[in-house]
């Protein structure tokens, strides 16, 4: 009869997850053998309970990371390009080249006709090779001239630049030749023996 009561109390405490009473005739051996089942079955819920709640919130912290974007899947992190470095400019003008080395193209930026024929036939009487004279397509303003030059040209603008007083240098990325472009304040030529190296751009964070 103790065992038959037993494997009802069982079923019993199943259902309900408790303990049932246990009746005076209960001998003790049962009693411990009842005790013994249910710690035993609170400590598999618990384990159970605790990988459920650890795999909760692993899958929340793979979530939150995937929103925030700091984790693809499959993906590896990849280095941000670095910002573009000026344009390198030496801290002094570099030396004169042969005026025979230089190319470069002469325009008008003034209102005086003329001006880059003239200029071009001076330029070519010293050596240089003047490959095309016409008019600017804006203004140059008051200088005696401004010279534009690709960024791996420096040496030949600074050439053409000392034959011009106080000459403006003009540092152009999408250059690809050397440009004099004739200002109001052009007057003439320097002596080839007074030829001054122009200033160079100015621009700290390019120096080398």
């Amino acid at each position: 009869m103790a065992r038959r009561y037993e494997d009802e109390q069982d079923r019993a405490t199943q259902d309900e997850g408790v303990l049932p009473e246990v009746e005076d005739d209960l001998d003790e051996e049962s009693y411990r053998r009842l005790s013994g089942r249910r710690r035993a079955r609170r400590v598999r819920q618990r384990a159970v309970f605790a990988v459920v709640v650890l795999v909760v919130l692993g899958a929340g912290g793979v979530a939150a990371l995937i929103y925030t974007d700091h984790w693809q899947p499959g993906s590896s992190a990849t280095p941000t390009s670095a910002a573009p470095s000026p344009t390198c400019v030496p801290a002094s003008a570099p030396a004169l080249l042969p005026p025979a080395e230089v190319s470069v193209d002469v325009l008008n930026g003034t209102s005086r006709r003329g001006l880059a024929g003239t200029v071009a036939g001076e330029l070519r009487t010293r050596g240089f090779v003047v490959v095309n004279v016409g008019n600017a397509p804006t203004a140059t303003g008051p200088v005696t001239a401004a010279v534009t030059y690709p960024a791996t040209s420096l040496a030949q603008a600074v050439t053409v630049g000392a034959r011009f007083p106080e000459a403006k240098l003009v540092p152009d990325p999408a250059a690809t030749v050397i440009t004099v472009a004739l200002g109001d304040g052009y007057q003439n030529l320097l002596a080839e023996d007074v030829v001054v190296a122009p200033a160079l751009p100015v621009d700290p964070a390019a120096a080398c």
